[in-house]
């Protein structure tokens, strides 16, 4: 088997690009969110990402190496620890949800991409040589794959054709990002340390930078966590991911899934 077709069938195996064609979607305008679910949680989480359509959420607990399966609510797997079997991690970074609903970690330390079924069975994974200290990925529309380098502190984007790398960008525009999330246009990387939002289109340019943590949705409407729910300075959500209609709210014992409301919107997306 040539590498192309190894690169090829490894991304459709992670469910990530080039197993379907990119759809057009039009405009649509956002009007509101509904709070769709929530349900407690113990000790503070670094990440939690959610499929809507199985109702599972996964959440990343950095300090045990774990990662927690919660679906409508219970608990019903954890996976992962510090090890060295193909289910253990030696520095999990990052955890994002692919096209199927399967899960998505990150290892930095083994600078692997690892798939796991919504369960929590390992289906895959794909290895990344040229990163020096891979931290926090995400799936363009494209279908490309992202990776931020901690070490040269930039963000490098693969082929979802043939796994190669395509391009570098960001470098010195980018102060210690702790998420990185894409949809069909844009690349946004929050900073805890500057409290603001880089945000770049796929290809590489610099856009603009926002304060606070903003998140765009498929129509590329921006989010933020006020935006969704009320902040109180004793009840302050950490973060909060997107992945289709579902927002992700975290607050430090409890998590929420709220449902994006869109109107009939007319005109280009912003």
């Amino acid at each position: 088997m040539n590498r192309v077709l190894g690169c090829l069938l490894v991304l459709c195996m992670l469910g990530i690009g080039g197993c379907a064609a990119n759809r057009f979607s039009a405009y649509r305008r956002l009007v509101g969110f509904q709070l769709a679910g929530e349900f407690p949680v113990s000790g503070r989480y670094d990440k939690a990402v959610a499929d809507s359509r199985s109702g599972t959420v996964f959440v990343l607990d950095k300090a045990t190496q774990e990662i927690h399966i919660f679906r409508r609510g219970q608990q019903i797997n954890s996976i992962g620890g510090l090890g060295f079997e193909r289910s253990n991690f030696q520095r999990l970074t990052d955890i994002g949800v692919d096209s199927d609903g399967g899960l998505l970690a990150l290892d930095s330390a083994q600078k692997l991409l690892r798939k796991f079924s919504p369960e929590g069975l390992v289906t895959g994974e794909l290895e990344f040589t040229t990163l020096r200290q891979p931290e926090l990925f995400c799936i363009g529309g494209d279908g490309n794959l992202f990776l931020y380098d901690a070490a040269s502190s930039e963000i490098v984007c693969f082929s979802q054709l043939d796994g190669a790398e395509l391009y570098r960008f960001g470098r010195f525009e980018l102060q210690l990002p702790v998420t990185l999330d894409c949809n069909r246009d844009y690349l946004y990387a929050y900073s805890e340390a500057t409290d603001s939002s880089s945000v770049f289109y796929l290809l590489g340019q610099y856009k603009e930078t926002l304060p606070g943590q903003v998140i765009f949705d498929a129509f590329n409407n921006p989010v933020r966590v006020t935006d969704v729910v009320p902040v109180y300075p004793s009840r302050l959500p950490k973060l909060l991911s997107v992945n289709g209609d579902t927002l992700v709210v975290q607050y430090p014992d409890q998590i929420q899934l709220h449902k994006i409301l869109y109107g009939r919107g007319d005109g280009a997306a912003q």
